[in-house]
């Protein structure tokens, strides 16, 4: 038969553990931590969905020649909202030998190009456009041929243009020959 004192002490035993049981339940580890870093990269890309060579079949002396189809480009840009502007620019490496035919010349000021189908033909002879630290085109050889703001809503987008272009020879002469140079075209921020 059970005493009383063994009840007691096999009740205090009891409520020990169940003491123990329940201070460990509510236990808390020490918070780890990991790490999360992930990067997105800038882009910036310049595409000719056509017309990536221009031929001119009759190059007249004293007249603005046209060339007769445009250059199609797609610029398409996912970038820091901090920058101001895309840029698109063409350029000529070499501005006083932009068109070549053995050793006659023609420069990069007699060629022009414009945006559309409205507006002036203007000279691929201005400066290099800079952005930043980086810089496209050459002295005397470029030309901005557009500047598209950027914002919050716009710095992952795309734009497609058509790029006419023209040989200005008017008060000018060029010897006979078959004339082949390169235009450049690169995209930059501001």
């Amino acid at each position: 038969m059970l005493s009383v004192r063994s009840f007691r002490h096999a009740a205090t035993l009891i409520a020990v553990f169940a003491g123990a049981a329940q201070a460990q339940s509510g236990l808390l580890s020490n918070t780890a931590t990991v790490a999360i870093n992930a990067t997105k990269q800038a882009t910036l890309t310049v595409a000719i969905n056509s017309g990536g060579t221009q031929t001119m079949t009759t190059l007249t002396d004293n007249a603005v020649n046209n060339f007769a189809t445009p250059v199609n480009i797609t610029t398409t840009w996912d970038i820091n909202p901090s920058a101001a502007a895309v840029v698109l620019v063409g350029y000529f490496s070499n501005p006083s030998q932009a068109l070549a035919s053995g050793t006659n010349y023609i420069t990069s000021s007699l060629v022009k190009g414009r945006i559309g189908t409205s507006g002036t033909f203007n000279p691929f002879s201005g400066a290099a456009v800079t952005g930043g630290a980086s810089s496209v085109g050459v002295a005397g050889g470029s030309l901005s041929l557009f500047s598209q703001s950027i914002n919050g809503t716009n710095k992952a987008s795309n734009r497609t243009d058509d790029l006419y272009l023209q040989i200005d020879l008017t008060g000018q002469s060029v010897s006979a020959g078959t004339y082949a140079g390169t235009l450049n075209l690169r995209a930059i921020t501001q």
